[in-house]
């Protein structure tokens, strides 16, 4: 089944609980804002409270993401202040952690989360960290962040070009996550859709996705495959998106009201 599609979610009403796992330290509180059914993963909001600490360096069986929304954390030698992108992958020791002031994070495990204290294994590939995704120096146009890797053809007659960061770079599975930056004017008047689910969490400005629907900041929206959406326009919108696949954006013409995602 994978992540469920909703059109919008308001992360502040999800309820909070308290996060409990083996080798967790008491004090965190999550907010769980969708899973997916089919790998155990989650994307979560997590509130970690002024003075919380992991001490033991434990290692975690999933790939990690987050990014600080506020507030910061220090992590063995990763100082994650606001704005910051971490990826964790699997088998990366991460303690010792401790969080003075507190912070609000974007988070995302990609299999079912498990803490261990044993020997871990090789991970996969190297761990990432991108401070501060709100500094405009580190934002490139999307032709030029995903040149040679798919095809932006999408994005040629657009008069106000959409710019971004490239998070995670995921090359084989295409799972990248990116933060897209919609300038003031911003419209891309061509129809089309993803074949692969995808995530966003507004974190400033305004984007509208069609005439209808109008996102701003503090707002998540979950497409499944196949969903179609534009026109799309932004006004100094910043739109954190997580791919959970190739970020394919095949155009489809005006008046289109279904696709078909295998062809």
């Amino acid at each position: 089944m994978g992540h469920m599609g909703k059109r919008r979610v308001v992360w502040d009403d999800v309820e909070r609980r308290l996060w409990q796992e083996e080798h967790l330290p008491f004090g965190l509180v999550r907010r769980l804002i969708n899973t997916d059914s089919d790998t155990g993963g989650e994307t979560l909001i997590v509130d970690v409270p002024p003075g919380w600490t992991l001490e033991s360096e434990v290692w975690n069986e999933s790939d990690l993401e987050f990014v600080v929304l506020s507030g910061g954390l220090q992590m063995a030698d990763i100082a994650a202040a606001r704005g910051t992108h971490v990826f964790l992958p699997s088998g990366v020791p991460l303690g010792p952690i401790t969080s003075s002031e507190g912070a609000e994070l974007i988070f995302w495990h990609d299999s079912a989360f498990c803490l261990r204290t044993d020997t871990p294994p090789e991970p996969a590939t190297s761990r990432t960290v991108l401070l501060d995704v709100f500094d405009e120096s580190n934002w490139v146009t999307v032709k030029d962040a995903f040149a040679g890797v798919t095809d932006v053809g999408s994005h040629d007659d657009l008069a106000v070009p959409t710019r971004c960061i490239r998070l995670r770079k995921v090359e084989e599975s295409g799972k990248d996550t990116i933060l897209f930056v919609l300038p003031r004017g911003f419209q891309k008047s061509s129809l089309e859709y993803h074949h692969s689910t995808e995530e966003i969490f507004m974190l400033g400005g305004w984007c509208s996705t069609d005439p209808h629907h109008v996102y701003r900041v503090g707002e998540y929206l979950c497409w499944e495959p196949g969903v179609i959406h534009g026109v799309v326009s932004g006004w100094d919108a910043l739109c954190l998106s997580k791919h959970h696949g190739p970020l394919t954006s095949p155009n489809i013409p005006i008046g289109a009201v279904s696709v078909d995602i295998t062809a």
